[in-house]
């Protein structure tokens, strides 16, 4: 392996003392084009906590109680992921991040770190927990629903290294094109010649599919740059197919930002729908307005508001409303895998209240026989079974497409109009989907 570049190395350090002391560390745009930054970052908290535990154990801090800074713990960090993970010679890392040679001395005890005598003596939870990588509280939780063995498949598929997983993208036609007749079969022509072998999806016609391995391809192709294709999972766009947005309908995306499901919206309605896309975040709206522009998305007003309490004068107001609420992310560790480290207790239930109280809004705000399509990206009951059974009084289930799994069983029964979708079943992330209409008013 090579040396690591100072400048990225100094970069990677501060964002690991951000992670370690739970300050916010967004990648700043320069940041974000530096492919070995974003790379090495992401795998060492992505093994947070196999790299944490050799950490603690195999250079026996615990043991003797000593306490370093977090300075000094970011360091430790890259050292086990350089000398473990990228099997690189313990004096070459040990010079790279300027260790004294009594810290040298301590850490090419790593070069003799072996998984199977680790866990040798840990029970299945721990062992899971450790060989994929993902907290025991989310083991935990998931255990209520599946087994092991399914939360091993779907914790895999969800953060596969192994690059058999499909990319999903849809092409746009909102774009003026003068061949838009044939434009798609001449789009697919033009991937080909490009070495983009790509397959139309069996439930979307606007959704394809190509192998992982042309993702870079694809983000340096023309139509990329042009807007004609956008990347994002198939399970975005299956939320927000089922809204079916017409002409004229006054629809609501309540937590909008960054604009891909928005701007799915558009592009089914061809720009006939009248649009609210909200968002709390001054921030990730105004990433909205650049795409919009780039993808021709009309008729749409952008508006930052606490969905909470939109600040919308009268209730039943909106034809349709799509609430992909905000979640701890179980579904989607793979994307952001600092989410992972934030599962507990305090992060669940502070979500859980927040979208209680945002149904509750979206419930109030909906016209009677109006739809609502309620979804979380996670795997966790209690973002999506157990929320919607608080608001059942007030709608009546939809059907939903029989390709969707069927919800977990609350009580010996699956709640009507709920599914989910599975990384290890359908190749997605995991989602919980709901669609309701509301009952009229009597």
């Amino acid at each position: 392996m090579p040396i690591i570049n100072q400048k990225v190395l100094g970069s990677l350090i501060k964002l690991l003392i951000n992670f370690l002391e739970r300050k916010t560390s967004t990648f700043s745009i320069n940041n974000r084009s530096n492919a070995e930054l974003v790379h090495y970052y992401y795998e060492i908290i992505r093994n947070w906590n196999k790299i944490n535990f050799i950490l603690k154990r195999k250079l026996n801090f615990t043991k003797n109680l000593i306490t370093i800074s977090s300075y000094d713990t970011a360091k430790y960090l890259v050292a086990i992921y350089r000398i473990i993970w990228e099997k690189e010679n313990v004096l070459k890392v040990g010079n790279e991040l300027n260790f004294s040679s009594d810290v040298i001395d301590l850490i090419k005890n790593l070069e003799f770190f072996s998984w199977k005598k680790a866990l040798s003596n840990k029970n299945e939870i721990e062992k899971l927990s450790l060989q994929l990588a993902i907290p025991s509280f989310a083991i935990n939780r998931l255990l209520a629903v599946m087994d092991l063995k399914t939360i091993r498949a779907n914790i895999k598929r969800m953060d596969s290294k192994e690059g058999k997983e499909p990319l999903f993208f849809r092409f746009t036609n909102l774009i003026f094109d003068k061949n838009q007749h044939k434009s798609l079969d001449f789009r697919l022509k033009y991937l080909e010649e490009q070495g983009i072998s790509a397959k139309q999806d069996p439930h979307f016609s606007k959704v394809f599919y190509t192998d992982i391995q042309n993702k870079k391809k694809i983000l340096l192709n023309r139509l990329y740059k042009e807007g004609k294709i956008i990347l994002q999972d198939k399970a975005s766009f299956a939320v927000t197919h089922l809204l079916e947005p017409q002409a004229n309908e006054l629809i609501c995306d309540m937590c909008a930002a960054p604009g891909i499901k928005t701007s799915i919206i558009a592009q089914l309605s061809q720009n006939q729908a009248k649009i609210i896309a909200n968002d709390f975040s001054k921030l990730r709206l105004s990433v909205m307005r650049p795409l919009f522009r780039k993808l021709n998305v009309l008729k749409t007003n952008l508006m930052i508001s606490d969905g909470i309490k939109l600040p919308i004068r009268f209730a039943n107001f909106f034809d349709k409303i799509l609430l992909d609420a905000p979640c701890t992310g179980s579904g989607t560790f793979s994307t952001n895998p600092e989410l992972k480290w934030r599962q507990n207790d305090g992060f669940l239930h502070q979500n859980l209240i927040l979208q209680e109280k945002l149904l509750k809004s979206a419930t109030n705000l909906l016209k009677p026989s109006g739809i609502l399509v309620y979804s979380t990206c996670s795997l966790y009951p209690e973002e999506g079974e157990h929320q919607v059974l608080k608001i059942l009084n007030h709608f009546k289930p939809m059907e939903l497409p029989p390709w969707f799994s069927p919800s977990y069983k609350i009580e010996n029964n699956h709640i009507p109009g709920t599914g989910r979708l599975f990384p290890a079943t359908h190749q997605t992330k995991g989602f919980f989907i709901a669609k309701f209409k509301k009952k009229k008013i009597l």
